[in-house]
């Protein structure tokens, strides 16, 4: 078990980069809450997306009806493909109310997964009396990462034609960063011979699939006053205290598949299926944030006031899924590739060992 937990745990530092690039969208909101949840919600999408997704991906598991093992305990890796289009967001789409691109011809900003050496500054549209912008900041870079791994565990139960199944990632923290994730699953495999006898005993296998899972994260903040650009004097309020701040970010995710199944031999079994994933996202940024915005009254001046627990973002996502994989069975270990086409689909891997 402390091999496995190790294995977890080297997997999540590939997610280190993506803690940070979510911790730097604190500093989003420092121009205004409403624009600044818009900002962040451009910039984290891809990410939602790929963990909703990833978490109804390696779903697949044989049912071997002569197999006398009937617990098994897995290591499973979703590999996600992130789409090029969803590296970087148009942000003039995103109808800010505040701001604008400093330079009217550069309005690509960079998503999470963009280039890690690239951003776009934004301005306020509201100038002082030397036509100024008021407020300028930097929208954060990406991490320039092409896909990301969203390991678990797993443990299954076979009752003869059904497999019941419970996924779980420990909450533990990603290194180098106080980013800590969990996940708890839990699903159902059903093959229908259960139901029709003349799909009893043969070498191929029709199955219906249910999963669900919920996944959280929990990391602290560190936005302090100052962290934007501004030719005037700043007037208001910005005391803190700003120790309080943090983000919780949690995932829901539910899949429906139809599988198909053939044994090539007593070791080697192929299968395809189709189905459907959906799942929300939900992001909230508690605590105390200094936030500039210009001054209503109109006199070019930016006043400064602490806004407490300003983001609450959810976002609903759903997709069509194809799955298609193999599968090898040796004695008390088996391994099982699979590949899905789909949207945010990529690369699954299943290490197991059958316990009893």
């Amino acid at each position: 078990m402390r091999k496995t937990l190790t294995l977890i745990i080297w997997l999540t530092t590939i997610m280190t980069g993506l803690a940070q690039n979510l911790i730097d969208t604190g500093a989003l909101i420092q121009g205004g809450v409403e624009d600044g949840s818009k900002l962040v919600e451009a910039y984290v999408k891809p990410l939602n997306k790929a963990i909703v997704f990833g978490l109804s991906d390696v779903t697949y598991s044989k049912i071997k009806k002569d197999d006398k093992h009937h617990l098994t305990l897995s290591i499973k890796l979703a590999y996600i493909n992130i789409p090029k289009e969803d590296w970087s967001f148009d942000v003039s789409k995103l109808n800010l109310q505040h701001f604008e691109p400093k330079d009217p011809d550069q309005i690509m900003a960079q998503t999470v997964f963009g280039d890690s050496l690239k951003h776009i500054t934004l301005v306020s549209k509201e100038k002082d009396l030397l036509g100024r912008p008021l407020i300028e900041f930097n929208t954060p870079a990406g991490s320039q990462k092409s896909a990301i791994p969203l390991p678990f565990l797993e443990g299954t139960y076979r009752l003869k034609y059904t497999n019941i199944a419970f996924n779980f990632i420990p909450y533990i923290p990603i290194p180098d960063s106080d980013f800590k994730i969990g996940m708890l699953g839990a699903g159902i495999q059903q093959d229908l011979a259960l139901l029709v006898k003349s799909l009893q005993d043969q070498s191929y296998g029709i199955s219906l699939q249910a999963s669900g899972a919920y996944l959280y994260g929990h990391t602290n903040l560190d936005i302090r006053p100052g962290q934007i650009y501004t030719p005037v004097t700043i007037t208001g309020q910005t005391a803190g205290p700003y120790d309080n701040q943090e983000i919780d970010i949690s995932f829901t995710a539910l899949n429906f598949a139809a599988y198909f199944d053939y044994d090539i031999s007593s070791h080697i079994n192929i299968f395809a299926g189709s189905g459907i994933s959906l799942g929300s996202s939900h992001i909230m940024v508690k605590g105390t944030y200094p936030v500039y915005v210009a001054d209503p009254v109109g006199f070019g001046a930016v006043v400064a006031d602490d806004v407490n627990n300003p983001l609450d973002i959810q976002n609903t996502f759903s997709r069509s899924k194809l799955d298609f994989g193999i599968r090898g069975d040796w004695n008390r270990f088996f391994i099982q590739f699979n590949y899905s086409p789909s949207i945010y689909g990529g690369l699954g891997l299943k290490l197991g060992y059958k316990m009893l």
